[in-house]
């Protein structure tokens, strides 16, 4: 069952890419025809409703694959636009989370410990939301019918995505981490063993003895009276 609605779903994004292709293929044509070679590239109007986004084409490719490249385009768009909005929103929960760990040692736990366990189930969290909103902006997509008939698809420039940011905050995450805990270790380390104080056998006190307090009385008739 699993796999014939795994089919039926592709195949009908499938049918989807071709729709879109058809209905930009008028307008993207005129395009080139009137301006000419000189346009690398086109800007696409996309919605699901809730979120816009232009998605940049290669005209010439766009042409060549009959507009199905406009379909490839999109997911690189989508995809590069979600992740960037959820890393963002990722590192700023990884601000809070390092502030937020401080009372780990007052409960004298490890401070990195409780970061990177944190970390990670943050960042699974944000991993699994962000296909879960790729899929479902994919499949609700669709180009706004008064700017396609009007003619909003127009000449685009490309914008490249700085992914080394990415990776230049997760090694600074990852350090801070590290720094954050080894300072906070100055407070509590439980690698460190915990100093024992020694057990002092102390002499065995008789009933008729001497109390050791110095009062001379027996010790049965002092502090030992209610023992």
């Amino acid at each position: 069952v699993v796999e014939k609605l795994y089919q039926e779903s592709i195949e009908q994004y499938s049918r989807k890419k071709e729709a879109l292709a058809q209905q930009t293929m008028p307008i993207i044509s005129n395009i080139r025809k009137e301006q000419g070679n000189h346009i690398e590239n086109v800007a696409v109007p996309f919605t699901d409703g809730k979120r816009g986004l232009q998605s940049l084409t290669n005209l010439d490719k766009y042409l060549a694959t009959n507009g199905l490249e406009l379909g490839a385009s999109l997911e690189r768009s989508i995809t590069l636009s979600l992740i960037d909005d959820a890393w963002k929103e990722h590192l700023r929960n990884m601000d809070d989370l390092r502030q937020s760990v401080q009372s780990a040692t007052y409960e004298q736990k490890d401070p990195l410990v409780i970061y990177k366990i944190e970390a990670y189930n943050a960042f699974k969290q944000m991993d699994d939301q962000v296909n879960k909103d790729i899929v479902s902006f994919l499949c609700h997509a669709g180009i706004p019918m008064e700017q396609s008939n009007s003619g909003k698809i127009q000449e685009g420039r490309e914008e490249k995505t700085d992914m080394s940011r990415m990776r230049e905050n997760k090694a600074e995450i990852d350090a801070a981490g590290d720094d954050y805990a080894a300072n906070e270790r100055d407070y509590f380390d439980p690698s460190t063993p915990v100093k024992q104080e020694p057990v002092r056998v102390e002499p065995k006190i008789g009933r008729n003895d001497p109390c050791p307090c110095g009062s001379g009385k027996k010790f049965k008739q002092c502090h030992g009276k209610d023992l």
